[in-house]
């Protein structure tokens, strides 16, 4: 009788741990900008004065246009994680006996997991 008060009095568990190998996949896209910065004219010659109405030459309210190209590189902080979620419990009971079995088990230490530590993107800004 006092072996199955004590029994009962035990509440023991058994951990497992769990890996799971995944490919993490986030579409990024990254889209470029350019800003022009403050503009500087220099006046090249003095100006011409012509009396009359003289055609203007060139395109009427049109521009100029020259490209620049440039080569970047943009980094971009992304933070992955994963959230664990633990589905129906499901039992597959292998009988009951009054024998102890369970001194035959082999015992396995109890460890704890080591969680990984998630770098904030607050602390980068």
């Amino acid at each position: 009788m006092e072996k199955e008060k004590d029994m009962l009095l035990e509440n023991g568990t058994c951990p497992a741990v769990g890996y799971q190998s995944a490919s993490i996949c986030v579409p990024v896209t990254v889209t470029p900008f350019a800003e022009a910065g403050v503009t500087t004219t220099k006046c090249c010659g003095d100006p011409v004065v012509t009396p009359g109405i003289v055609p203007c030459p060139g395109v009427k309210n049109g521009a100029c246009a020259f490209t620049i190209s440039q080569t970047i590189c943009v980094s971009v902080p992304i933070e992955f994680g994963a959230t664990a979620v633990v589905g129906d419990t499901y039992v597959d009971c292998n009988g009951a006996t009054s024998e102890d079995i369970c001194s035959g088990c082999d015992f396995v230490p109890q460890t704890s997991p080591t969680t990984p530590v998630v770098p904030s993107l607050v602390s980068k800004l």
